[in-house]
C-alpha cells in the first residue's frame, strides 16, 4: 500500500542534516531564528518544500528530531499546522500548543519561540502583513475581525476552521498540476485572497462558539474600559490586555463594549488613536503624516489613510496641509 503524499513534493527547497544548513536555508524564505536540536544532533535531518503564491506562501518543514526554534520577530502571519505530533508556542505569557486537530497563528512583530517534537512534519502558512492588513481591512466593515492574541489556535475538525483546511487541500493539489488555476494570474490572485479571508474568518468565533447568551457587564466596568484604552492608546494594547486590566474575560468585554458602544474593543482603540493623530495634525504637533501616525501607534500607513478618510472625509495629508 502507498504511503502519504508528502505535500508539496514538486516544490523541493532543502534536504540535509546539517543543523547550521538548515536555518539558513529556512531563514531565506520565512525569517532568521536559532535552531536548537534538544537531543544533540542525532536524527537531525530537514526537509523543506515551499511553493509562493503571491504574498502569500506555503511550506512544508519537517525536522525529523525535538527542535526549538527562536525567533525575535517576523513580519508576517504564520498559521503552523502539525501533520503529527505537537507543536508549543510561546510568546511572552501567552502559550499554544497545537495538534494535528488546531492550527496555531503567529501574530507578525513578536518574539516567539516554537517546540516542535520528534516527528512533527508541519504545514506553515506565511501571510505577508500588507496582505493581512488589507483583508483585515475588508472584514472590519462587515463587522467580522477576529481579536486573537498574539498566539492563538483554531479547531480544524469543524464549522470554518474544517472548511479553511479543507481549502487549504485544495490548493495544495492544484500546486501540483502542472496547469492548475494556480499557473494562471488572476485564478492564483483570487485563491490567495480566498485563503486569507477564510482564515479571518476561522479566528472569529463561530456559532458553535457560542454556549448560550453572553452576560453584559456593568457599564461602569466597560466605561473603565474605554477609559483605560483612551489612556494608553499610544501602547501595543489586545483586547486580552484590556480585559485583564479590569477584571473581565475577553468575551464578556466585548459583549459590553458592544451593548454600549455598538463596537469592538479593537475598533474603539483605532478610533482613538486616529483621533489623537487627528489633533496632532491639526495643531501643529506632528511635522508629517508619518510622525504623528507613529507617536500613536499606527504603523500601517496605508491603512490609516483609508481609516482616516472613513472617519473624518479627508487625507491625514490634507488635514496637515490645512493646519500649515
Amino acid at each position: 500500500m502507498a504511503g502519504p503524499v508528502m505535500p508539496l513534493g514538486s516544490y523541493g527547497v532543502l534536504r540535509t542534516t546539517d543543523v547550521d544548513d538548515a536555518r539558513a536555508s529556512i531563514a531565506a524564505s520565512l525569517a532568521p531564528h536559532r535552531l536548537t536540536p534538544l537531543a544533540g544532533a542525532g536524527g537531525f535531518r530537514a526537509l523543506h518544500n515551499a511553493a509562493t503564491l503571491g504574498r502569500l506562501s506555503i511550506h512544508y518543514i519537517d525536522y525529523g528530531a525535538e527542535v526549538e526554534v527562536a525567533v525575535d520577530g517576523m513580519d508576517f502571519q504564520l498559521v503552523q499546522i502539525p501533520l503529527a505530533g505537537l507543536t508549543t508556542i510561546s510568546c511572552g505569557r501567552e502559550r499554544v500548543v497545537a495538534t494535528q486537530r488546531t492550527a496555531a497563528v503567529t501574530a507578525a512583530g513578536e518574539s516567539v519561540r516554537m517546540r516542535y517534537s520528534a516527528g512533527n512534519p508541519r504545514l506553515m502558512v506565511r501571510v505577508g502583513a500588507a496582505l493581512l492588513q488589507d483583508r483585515l481591512a475588508l472584514a472590519e466593515r462587515v463587522g467580522a475581525v477576529p481579536e486573537a492574541g498574539i498566539a492563538a489556535t483554531f479547531d480544524l475538525t469543524r464549522g470554518r476552521g474544517r472548511s479553511w483546511r479543507g481549502m487549504l487541500d485544495v490548493l495544495l493539489a492544484d500546486l501540483e498540476r502542472e496547469s492548475g488555476l494556480s499557473s494562471v494570474p488572476l485564478a492564483a490572485e483570487a485563491l490567495e485572497v480566498a485563503l486569507v479571508d477564510g482564515l479571518i474568518a476561522s479566528l472569529v468565533p463561530g456559532p458553535e462558539a457560542e454556549a448560550g447568551p453572553v452576560p453584559t457587564p456593568h457599564e461602569r466596568v466597560v466605561k473603565r474600559a474605554a477609559q483605560l484604552i483612551e489612556d494608553h492608546c499610544a501602547e501595543p494594547l489586545g483586547t486580552a490586555d484590556v480585559a485583564e486590566a479590569v477584571g473581565l474575560s475577553v468575551r464578556l468585554l466585548r459583549a459590553g463594549f458592544q451593548e454600549h458602544f455598538a463596537t469592538t474593543p479593537m475598533a474603539y482603540l483605532r478610533q482613538a488613536r486616529l483621533r489623537r493623530v487627528r489633533d496632532d495634525l491639526s495643531d501643529g504637533t506632528a511635522t508629517s503624516v508619518t510622525d504623528a501616525a507613529l507617536r500613536w501607534g499606527v504603523t500601517h500607513l496605508g491603512r490609516l489613510s483609508g481609516d482616516y478618510r472613513a472617519a473624518f472625509g479627508e487625507t491625514p495629508s490634507e488635514t496637515l496641509q490645512r493646519a500649515r
